[in-house]
Order: structure tokens, then sequence, then C-alpha cells
């Protein structure tokens, strides 16, 4: 079923909107503390290989250190509810982020590390722990990564992501395929709704997307968008009503 709309706006219900401003900040908690997880256990080579990113510049509720960057949170109104399918944490790095302060170039260079990388990387670590927390708790006793609580925000809000596409195959469930961290990635499919907006840059057709911005430990506001066959972007405002 697809929906036009005359104007870029999206409104979202007050409690939907309330419901999403509670559990991002849940959700990034999770993502922060898996990061930290795989920081304190991967060696040097497959931190680099698969996170690319030097976990200091990376800004965290988790290690505290969250007082720059914007975490862009990517959410999908589902059959089943609300949906997190993953984040973006982009980071710049300065080519003098290892000198002393006395040894900083006049000149500065920037290198940037797109965040979709990590994303789908945390978005199957996640689910593999969840899933083996829950299988083998009988044996684990209170050593789990994640709390009770922090279970619950998993099972209620992330998708099912693997490594291999053989769970899904063997469920017959639809899925999307992710390669771009040197690991591919499959995480399940989850229909959104359809959009076609009629508006003064033209017609725009694509999937109703979330995005939940989460900075300094807080919840930071709606970003809505239209994302098209090719994966673009229509940013669209959004309305709490």
């Amino acid at each position: 079923m697809r929906t036009t709309l005359f104007s870029r706006e999206i409104t979202y219900g007050k409690k939907d909107a309330a419901e999403l401003e509670e559990a991002s900040v849940k959700v990034q908690l999770i993502y922060d503390k898996a990061l930290h997880m795989l920081h304190s256990h991967l060696p040097d080579f497959l931190w680099d290989a698969w996170i690319g990113v030097p976990y200091e510049i990376i800004s965290s509720l988790y290690k505290g250190d969250n007082d720059s960057g914007t975490v862009f949170q990517k959410w999908i109104q589902g059959p089943s509810g609300w949906k997190c399918i993953g984040c973006e944490r982009h980071c710049l790095e300065s080519n003098d982020f290892h000198q002393d302060h006395d040894k900083l170039l006049s000149q500065r260079a920037y290198k940037f590390h797109n965040g979709r990388r990590q994303s789908m990387l945390l978005q199957a670590t996640i689910w593999s722990i969840f899933e083996k927390t829950l299988l083998f708790h009988p044996f684990l006793g209170g050593e789990t990564l994640f709390d009770g609580e922090e279970l619950e925000t998993i099972a209620a809000y992330f998708v099912p992501t693997y490594i291999s596409d053989v769970r899904f195959r063997e469920l017959s469930k639809p899925f999307k395929e992710y390669d771009g961290s040197n690991i591919q990635v499959y995480q399940e499919w989850i229909s959104a709704p359809h959009l076609v907006l009629q508006w003064e840059g033209g017609l725009t057709e694509g999937r109703w997307m979330t995005g939940v911005y989460v900075n300094q430990a807080q919840f930071s506001g709606l970003g809505p968008y239209l994302k098209d066959s090719e994966g673009k972007r229509t940013y669209m405002e959004a309305f709490v009503q």
C-alpha cells in the first residue's frame, strides 16, 4: 500500500514519539557496551579491519566520553512495532591525533570514517550475544554482558543479524545483505511503509524510515526520511501531535 504526501512533513503520535525517545537511549547504551567489549577483546588487526576507527575518537555513553558527535539511529515502524536496524556514528580522525600537543601541525588533515561500517558488525555481535545468553543462561549465572533489562530491550527493538545467511534460509525469511566492512552481514528484512512524495523538488518514492538523534546520553530529535531503491535519502520534517 502506498501513501501519497504533498509536503515534506511526517506526523508522529505522542505515544510513538515517547517510545522512541526512551528506547533510543537504551539502545545506544547497548551499542556502546558492545563496542567497548569488542575493543577490549579484539586483536588490533581485527579491530582495524572490522571497525576501522580509533576507539579514542569514538564518543560513547558507556565510557562516559559523550561530549562530541551525534549518533544517528535508523528505525522502522514494522508489522511488529518499532525496530532499530542500525546506527551511524561518523568520525573525523586528525592526522595529528597521535602526536604530542607541542608537535601539532599548522595545517591539519582529516580522515573521515563512515559510521555504517561499524554499525552492522555491532548489530550482528549484539544479536549473537543475545541468542547465546538466552540459550546458555542457566549455565552462565550472573556472568553475562547484558542484564535482564538490556536483554528485554534487544528482544523488543533489535533485528536478527548474522554473518551468515544460513539461518534465514532455514526459516525461509527475507533478508538483506550488507557488504562493506571486510565481512558480509545479513539482516532480517523489515518491511517499511511505502510513501510517494509530491513536492517542489519533483516526485520522490521510497520507504519511510525514521532517524533518531542521540547526543550526550539524551534523545535529540527525530529525522524522518524516504529511502529510494538506490539508497538515496530525502529528509523530511517531523511533527508530533
